[in-house]
């Protein structure tokens, strides 16, 4: 009986949502033996190789992220259009019936604290939302993030200058997926400007502001200032209740504005009684690096661009690093590993931070034509290479490499 919830649907559908469930029509060349101390580098269909990885990889992953083909029909070295194209064409059709079976096998990954990110730009954003939702669950939505990929001046589009994509961020369970934390930027923690026995701290009004909404009557009192006198809160309301007041005392400083008026408020120290160093909340417009610095990354480990439109690894790295905590060795999956920017993201994370984050990536053997590589397979792996090399220049010890091919069944006698 078909599910009561709402879903999407398209021309081809069950065969899709059937094939995700199928036997590999492909093996490996070796056994696949997983190993937490190491990174895995697969040849193949990503199709196969996900049915292949998932015995024993299922729950295993903490962050999936890929980056897809946009099915726009550009002229790029590999396949970015399915189906055909017009009013009665089917190719969104087409390209859901490639992404179905792939997201399916995706979410069995996931570990219960486990988050996917997928890059994609407007013309299938409305459509994968939609099949993510049904994949995900709507309520696991984390976010879109807007990435502005690049800065465009003058002339170039008739109406509107395009500028971003998008970065759909889905958990497996969102109550179980811990929240995302980056570093303080360089002026942010120059706001820090005060210093106690504690350490640099900056001041907060104790007073909530913002509209009055839901207010809470213990949250609407009286203190007492060093004078005796009454403060009133100012506001609809204390960010602090009476007993919070009470116990961290040692946080509250009280002082008179120039109209003689006592404000109080609130120590924020930079680095907690432990000495770790206060973390922020990533917000959903990013805007640090551009296609160009993609572009730069690609031209400085090949000394040419070997394919076009590379995502920046600082990109993936920063995905990464919000959803992952300092020094971890959680498990990180790239099934369209296109130029390998998910490797080096993890690679360089891991040198940066003291991490053994292991990668699985998947990428097609399809022949390309360049004078160097055969395939975009051989343009990853050689991106891992290069950027091993340079970290173990700068004294670094990356997790080894094992790589596997998929290759045909052997034929029975």
């Amino acid at each position: 009986m078909e599910s009561p919830r709402t879903h999407i649907d398209w021309p081809g559908r069950p065969a899709a949502w059937l094939s995700a469930s199928e036997p590999p029509q492909s093996t490996f060349d070796q056994e696949f033996r997983p190993d937490p101390l190491r990174h895995t580098l697969v040849c193949g269909d990503n199709l196969d190789a996900l049915k292949l990885l998932l015995p024993s990889l299922e729950r295993k992953i903490r962050v999936i992220y890929i980056d897809p083909p946009y099915n726009t029909g550009n002229g790029l070295l590999y396949n970015d259009r399915f189906g055909s194209r017009g009013r009665d064409g089917d190719r969104h059709g087409a390209w859901l019936s490639m992404m179905a079976p792939r997201l399916l096998l995706a979410w069995r990954f996931l570990r219960e604290d486990g988050v996917f990110f997928v890059s994609i730009d407007d013309r299938e954003l409305p459509r994968l939302r939609m099949l993510c939702d049904e994949i995900f669950g709507e309520d696991n939505l984390v976010s879109t993030v807007i990435w502005r990929k690049k800065v465009v001046r003058g002339r170039g589009n008739r109406h509107i200058l395009p500028q971003t994509e998008y970065i759909l961020a889905y958990a497996r369970d969102i109550n179980a997926l811990p929240p995302f934390r980056e570093n303080l930027t360089p002026r942010m923690k120059t706001e820090y400007g005060h210093h106690d026995e504690r350490g640099p701290y900056k001041k907060i009004p104790l007073a909530k502001s913002g509209t009055r909404q839901s207010p809470r009557p213990n949250l609407f009192y009286t203190l007492m200032a060093p004078d005796g006198s009454d403060i009133p809160c100012p506001t609809h309301q204390w960010r602090w209740s009476r007993e919070t007041v009470e116990r961290r005392r040692d946080e509250i400083l009280m002082e008179k504005n120039r109209k003689g008026r006592w404000t109080v408020y609130t120590k924020q120290y930079l680095r907690s009684p432990e000495g770790e160093e206060r973390k922020r909340t990533p917000e959903s417009y990013y805007d640090r690096v551009t296609t160009s610095d993609g572009t730069s990354e690609m031209k400085e480990l090949f000394g040419e661009v070997v394919l076009d439109f590379p995502k920046p690894s600082r990109l993936i790295r920063d995905l990464i690093s919000w959803a992952t905590p300092q020094g971890s060795s959680d498990p990180v999956m790239d099934f369209f590993a296109g130029s390998g920017s998910t490797a080096q993201a993890v690679l360089e994370l891991n040198a940066q931070d003291g991490g053994s984050r292991p990668f699985y990536l998947v990428q097609s053997d399809d022949p390309i034509s360049h004078p160097e590589f055969r395939s975009i397979y051989e343009i990853c792996r050689g991106r891992v290479e290069r950027v091993v090399k340079r970290l173990e220049k700068t004294g670094h010890s990356p997790l080894a490499l094992k790589e596997y091919r998929l290759v045909d069944y052997p034929l029975k006698p």
